[in-house]
């Protein structure tokens, strides 16, 4: 089995292994008892820490895929199946039921519901039989046809009392049913409305006793969930409840992870647990795997948009301008936060520092490195020096506290309005591209390799004299690789037209045409965050 990490996907890395180990163990690709890595050489092939493939692989015991011996470590379980939750349990809200227990539960219950079911009958028949009889024998009928308008009578007076029994008896089935009914869409709605896990299991809690006259807790914690799985194995894959000692427990899963599990306990115990206990139970899960779905999303959303937010903050408000030049940038990330990022500032009272990178991967991880990025960018940005210091020192500070696996492109730039010079260093990063006012045009490639992998590295400046009419253009991939709906890509031949086409547009033209042109190539479908620098040199 080989596995592999797509670092620019944004997804954990413990996910993607979870997933890779799945989706092998399903194709056969490995086979029951055989060993998986062990942790520390996988974390060396992988290049990434090792908690991510221990907490894989803790996730992966959890689901029932592999278990772990003293001898050869990790294997693959015989007959594993991943944790799921059962999509049909619909039964108790459409008053019909579909879901099983034991068979002599089964039958029993069955048994006790046709004898209350008959009951009435019996009762109605029985008092007819009395009736009859104790009129026979007192001498009050005599001849046959007689006793048969005796009967008739005796029917006609004991039918009310026959409704009535059978009115009570089947009052008495259906009541509980109700009960059932009416709490399972209290909880359904609940699922649906809650604001977080905690007031969504508030009202199952309370739903449950009233409708159950029974106990419901939900397990969360996760040590607590892992010992009561280690003890009861069968928990792994349960899509059923499970029955031990006094208590019926059923595992929820959320987003293929187990999210809690519930324990179901009766009020009395003078009775076995039937299939209403069982079916409200699998039902309550099914309600609460979607409830905790949907509260993880809301708080991912909240998140997304705080982290959003701050990260716009960095950018910078106002782009300083110098003269004979003009400067603009734009920002559009992919998801609600990116990994792409920009920066425009002041080294002295004439010369300019112009960023631009790109952090591996998507969302609030790569965001988060962004800003730590920014913040050592101005760090050791200074007026004294050169391009290529100050990426060597950015570079071995991102190598110090950059997890494996993640990797920054990077572009720096000093311009000298003065001397018209651009001063630069390109690390990894897509080449920005010049196009003089002659319609020549040159890529700025001079530097290095990307930020984060290997520290105490050196890079390559590079210098270009800017001209009259010249324009000059950085990005990062998510402009020319945006995406066509046949899955052509921009391109920087779609950039060269662009800059072709608009000689005399200041910066601010030039980059609203350039991300106007790309919205629409991949009709607003950005496949990555799209940033961009402009810089255009005025005309003489």
């Amino acid at each position: 089995m080989v596995l592999e990490i797509d670092f620019k996907s944004g997804a954990p890395v413990y996910r993607q292994i979870v997933a890779q180990v799945q989706a092998a163990a399903s194709a056969g690709a490995v086979r029951p008892g055989e060993a998986l890595p062990a942790i520390g050489p996988l974390a060396l092939e992988l290049r990434v820490n090792r908690n991510a493939i221990a907490k894989a692989y803790s996730e992966l015991e959890l689901l029932g895929i592999i278990e772990s011996t003293p001898e050869r470590g990790y294997l693959l379980k015989e007959n594993s199946s991943p944790l799921r939750k059962d999509s049909r349990r619909k039964v108790l809200l459409a008053g019909t039921s579909d879901a099983t227990t034991d068979g002599p539960r089964a039958v029993r219950r069955a048994l006790a519901s046709s004898l209350l079911r008959f009951t009435p009958a019996a009762s109605y028949l029985v008092s007819l039989g009395i009736v009859g009889f104790s009129l026979v024998r007192s001498g009050w009928i005599v001849g046959e046809g007689r006793a048969v308008f005796a009967a008739i009578g005796a029917a006609a007076v004991l039918l009310p009392l026959h409704e009535a029994i059978r009115h009570l008896v089947d009052k008495k089935l259906s009541a509980r049913r109700e009960n059932i009914s009416s709490g399972l869409k209290a909880i359904e709605t609940a699922a649906t409305s809650a604001s977080d896990m905690e007031s969504f299991m508030s009202l199952a809690v309370e739903q449950t006793e009233a409708a159950m006259h029974a106990r419901l807790e939900c397990i969360r914690d996760y040590p607590s969930m892992l010992s009561l799985v280690n003890a009861i194995p069968s928990l792994r894959s349960a899509r059923t409840p499970v029955l031990t000692g006094s208590d019926l427990l059923m595992p929820v899963a959320a987003r293929d992870e187990l999210a809690c599990i519930l324990r179901f306990t009766r009020e009395s115990s003078d009775r076995d647990y039937d299939t209403d206990d069982t079916e409200f139970l699998a039902a309550v899960a099914e309600h609460a795997a979607s409830a905790e779905d949907q509260s993880r999303s809301r708080r991912e959303k909240q998140e997304s948009e705080y982290a959003s937010d701050i990260q716009q903050g960095l950018l910078p408000r106002e782009i300083p301008q110098a003269p004979g030049f003009s400067i603009a940038g734009a920002w559009q990330p992919a998801k609600v936060v990116g990994g792409d990022y920009y920066d425009v500032f002041r080294l002295d009272d004439s010369r300019i520092a112009l960023v631009i990178a790109d952090v591996a991967g998507k969302g609030i991880p790569a965001a988060l490195l962004m800003a730590n990025l920014q913040a050592t960018v101005r760090a050791y940005a200074a007026a004294a020096s050169s391009p290529r210091d100050v990426c060597e020192k950015v570079n071995n500070a991102i190598c110090a506290i950059v997890i494996p696996g993640k990797f920054i492109t990077f572009f720096y730039a000093v311009l000298d309005p003065v001397e018209r010079r651009l001063d630069y260093v390109n690390a990894g990063h897509n080449p920005p591209i010049v196009m003089h006012a002659d319609g020549t045009h040159l890529r700025m490639e001079p530097g290095g390799m990307v930020l984060g992998i290997f520290p105490d590295r050196s890079y390559e400046g590079g210098t270009v004299d800017l001209l009259p009419g010249d324009r000059l253009v950085i990005f990062t991939d998510g402009i020319t690789e945006a995406p066509a709906p046949n899955y052509d890509e921009f391109g920087e031949d779609g950039l060269l037209a662009i800059l072709n086409r608009n000689h005399h547009a200041d910066a601010a033209a030039l980059r609203d045409e350039i991300m106007r042109s790309v919205a629409d190539f991949c009709q607003e479908n950005f496949a990555d965050d799209a940033t961009l620098l402009t810089v255009t040199v005025a005309r003489e």
